[in-house]
């Protein structure tokens, strides 16, 4: 069983650190949400790039081309994965910019709910008593918030099912791994590079891209350190801390100038509570796993 390492939780916390860093500072730039977001994939590319001089990551490389020709519909699910991926960095740049913070964070707070859901009823997933009670407690707060505010965003609806979809159809098709991220952002390259080419009006003043520089640079530091740390973590320990992120999201949503509506707060509380209880069994699994 894998232990976890202190080193690994340090560089866990400071990557979602890190993309509630680029998150702030997508609030504050006034380049549009498609040019910030084509930096952000050029700037992470970069720091693949440069890992590919590994001889290990070259070898995942080459095992990830030969899955892609094992059936000649694996380069399209290839293909399907990227554009999730794409639209999922897009709005993570996009929503700070238009008072969608609080969308985001939610999403990525049912987002390990969606998980479960997802595992159990597309991947045979065995789902233990303690993680239908989170479901329920889920399904508790999304009624709460359907009841005092007239819809739940779009922007949540985005993240919850189209990422756990990205998740299920990676694992279930051999298509996981971190090279994989790297190849994808490849993929979505020619976009960025239109994108800069076309949607940007003009010159771009020094502080302006000082701003664009960092989002794309903390943002591909960020993933790195994302990937490192789960390689260090054992899996309830990594699954616990990825939840800080959407936290620290909720704040900066407020830093951004949102405001929480109706029974948000409830709604907030209920999904911590059941993060918790979905913690506490991925410790307990841990535990009778080392038993």
């Amino acid at each position: 069983m894998q232990r976890s390492s202190p080193r690994g939780v340090l560089i866990s916390l400071l990557a979602s650190v890190m993309f509630a860093a680029i998150f702030y500072l997508a609030g504050h730039l006034s380049s549009s949400a498609e040019v910030v977001f084509a930096w952000r994939v050029l700037a992470t590319l970069a720091l693949y790039l440069a890992a590919l001089w590994h001889p290990a990551t070259r070898d995942a490389l080459r095992v990830y081309v030969r899955r892609l020709r094992a059936r000649w519909w694996m380069p399209l699910l290839a293909l399907f994965l990227t554009a999730i991926v794409g639209v999922q960095l897009w709005l993570f740049m996009w929503a700070p910019m238009n008072g969608h913070g609080l969308g985001v964070a939610l999403g990525y707070l049912l987002l390990p709910i969606s998980l479960v859901l997802c595992g159990r009823f597309f991947m045979r997933a065995r789902v233990s008593r303690l993680q239908w009670c989170v479901v329920l407690l889920a399904a508790i707060a999304v009624t709460v918030k359907l009841v005092a505010t007239p819809q739940l965003s779009w922007v949540t609806w985005v993240i919850c099912v189209f990422y756990a979809v990205y998740f299920v159809l990676r694992q279930r098709f051999g298509l996981d791994g971190p090279i994989v991220f790297g190849v994808e952002l490849a993929i979505l390259t020619p976009v960025a590079v239109a994108i800069l080419l076309l949607a940007t009006p003009g010159p771009v003043g020094a502080q302006e891209l000082a701003g664009l520089a960092a989002v794309g640079f903390i943002g591909g530091i960020a993933m790195v350190l994302y990937l490192a740390a789960s390689s260090l973590l054992s899996m309830p320990v990594f699954g616990l801390l990825s939840y800080v992120e959407p936290v620290l999201l909720v704040g900066i949503a407020l830093l951004l100038g949102e405001r929480m509506r109706g029974a948000d707060a409830v709604v907030y509380a209920t999904l911590a509570v059941a993060l918790t209880l979905l913690a506490v069994e991925g410790f307990r699994a841990s535990r009778r796993s080392r038993g």
